[in-house]
Parts: structure tokens; C-alpha cells; sequence
């Protein structure tokens, strides 16, 4: 039994990539890049654009995929997607949903009210690559706008002389690439905005595809839930500082692993986030712990 799976191109790529193959799988583009090779016996990986998604597994072209949560509701306003399953909202490199401006053309623009008040109800051409989405928003602000989709670089559609959109709506991460061609954020639509693994229907029906889908999510997201932990180790060579240590531990939360060492005291290891590291260490120097060290870790289940 053979679960198809849509690969995304694009920014979602290389993340979606790198995961699997923390995740322990391997993979390996075909020479002419659009199916990739994955040593599991049940997976086909076919690469497409995020944008397309929704409707081949609507149709049941393909079993599910990974794709952008902008992308999936631009979709359901345009098609029926009642046989679309979301499996589960995945934070690979969220990005937020903006309207952006060129300020060489609206310099005193700097809200999407500032922007009405210039345009007045003349009407105004909108570019975005989710144009369901920017029809609602139009609507929703009162806009007279002609939305379009620019088919490519939708902040190149703002660029002077005679751009040939007035405003876009686009994802970003940073607001950089808006910020280098002379674009101005005016308003934030969703933020954060999520990648979302989709299944078709029928085929989460069927417990064997199931299971396949939601193992390679499952993998997935361990290893995206790991990226901020680590493993903690010490030694503590003095006998009457390892209960004090212990009790700490456990009054911050941890069941911390105690083994044995050869020449007398133990060694000591909790896995935790990051970012609590340099509060502890202090604490753990103080009441005895020795040769301090950390290790990046993934976790498999809970």
C-alpha cells in the first residue's frame, strides 16, 4: 500500500527537507527534481508548488501534503475542499499575512485607514497570489479594489515608475524583501501564519494511510518540538551534594536520570529548553555539580 504524499517547493522546501531527514529519513531528488526518492516502503513524495495542493488532494490526486495555512484558506474560498483534512498545524518558519504599500508612491501612507483616505473609492488594483483572500479583505475594509494575481514577484508589482498594482497582500517573514523594494507594511492580516499538513478524506479514512501520514507528522513534528532542547550532563563526585542537587531538580520540574560513576558520586542528566540552561548552571555550580555540558537532543514521544 503506497500513501502519495505532495512535497512543497519554494520557502517550505528545504525545512520540510531538513526535518525528514533529522527525522531519520533519506531522501533524493529524481534527476528531473520532481519526485523524490525516500527509503520508506510505503511513501511516494512527488513535488509540486504549496499553491496547488489543496485542490489535487481534494481530488484525490494524491493522499496529502504539506502546505501553508494562507495557501488553505485562499483555496476553500475558491473550491469545495469538504474532502480536506487538516492532520496537523506544523511551525515551520511561520510567517505573517501583510499589506504592503510602495512608499515612493504613498509617502504619507502608513495605515491601511491613511490608504482609504488617499484613494478615496477610486478604484485600486490589488496584487496577491491569494486572491480570495484579498477579495475578503477589500470587502472587509471597504476597498474598491481589482484584485489580481501578479503570477511571480508580487512586491516586483509595486515598483516605480507606473507600478502596476497599488497595494499587494503577501506573506513575509521578516518584512526584508518588502523593506528592500521600497514597500511599506500598512496592515497585518494572520500572524503567525503556519504550514499545515493536509489529508484527503477517503484516504484518512483508511486506517493504513492513516497510520503512514500520521507517523511522518509525527516525525515531523518531534523534531521541530526539539529544536529548542537540549541535554543537560553533570557529574556530582561528592556524596552529600547529590541529594540537595535531586531535590532541586525535582522542585523545578525535572525527573532527572542519576547513574552511578566508577570512582564514587554520580552523573546526572535532564533534557530541558535552551533557554533556561544559563539560569541553571549557577544554581547547579552552587550546591556542587561538576563538568557542566549540554548537547542538542530529539525527542520521540513524550
Amino acid at each position: 500500500m503506497k500513501v502519495k504524499i505532495y512535497f512543497p517547493d519554494g520557502h517550505l522546501e528545504k525545512p520540510v527537507w531538513n526535518a525528514l531527514v533529522e527525522a531519520g529519513y533519506k531522501l533524493a531528488k529524481s534527476e528531473r527534481g520532481y519526485l523524490i526518492d525516500v527509503d520508506h516502503p510505503n511513501i511516494i513524495f512527488k513535488q509540486v508548488r504549496p499553491q496547488i495542493m489543496p485542490f489535487y488532494v481534494s481530488m484525490g490526486k494524491g493522499d496529502g501534503g504539506f502546505t501553508g495555512e494562507d495557501i488553505l484558506e485562499n483555496a476553500k474560498l475558491r473550491h469545495d475542499l469538504s474532502n480536506v483534512v487538516v492532520l496537523d498545524r506544523l511551525p515551520f518558519r511561520p510567517t505573517k499575512l501583510v499589506v504592503a504599500i510602495s512608499e515612493k508612491m504613498y509617502p504619507d501612507v502608513k495605515t491601511i485607514e491613511d490608504f482609504k483616505e488617499v484613494v478615496g473609492n477610486k478604484p485600486v488594483l490589488f496584487a496577491s497570489e491569494f486572491p480570495e483572500l484579498a477579495k475578503e479583505y477589500a470587502k472587509k475594509v471597504g476597498l474598491n479594489a481589482i484584485v489580481f494575481d501578479p503570477i511571480g514577484k508580487t512586491e516586483a508589482s509595486l515598483l516605480p515608475p507606473n507600478p502596476e498594482a497599488d497595494l499587494i497582500l503577501e506573506i513575509t517573514e521578516s518584512g526584508t524583501t518588502l523593506r528592500e523594494n521600497g514597500c511599506r507594511i500598512i496592515d497585518v492580516v494572520k500572524d503567525p501564519v503556519y504550514s499545515v499538513f493536509i489529508a484527503n478524506r477517503s484516504s484518512f479514512e483508511d486506517s493504513e494511510k492513516r497510520k503512514t501520514m500520521e507517523n511522518l507528522v509525527t516525525d515531523v513534528r518531534e523534531v521541530l518540538e526539539s529544536k529548542n532542547l537540549v541535554s543537560l550532563f553533570f557529574n556530582v563526585p561528592n556524596e552529600e551534594d547529590i541529594q540537595p542537587i535531586i531535590d532541586f531538580l525535582t522542585s523545578e520540574g525535572f525527573d532527572p536520570t542519576v547513574s552511578k560513576l566508577a570512582k564514587g558520586g554520580v552523573a546526572i542528566h535532564i533534557i530541558l529548553d535552551r533557554s533556561r540552561v544559563k539560569f541553571l548552571k549557577p544554581k547547579l555550580r552552587e550546591l556542587g555539580a561538576k563538568r557542566i555540558a549540554t548537547a542538542p537532543v530529539i525527542t520521540f514521544g513524550d
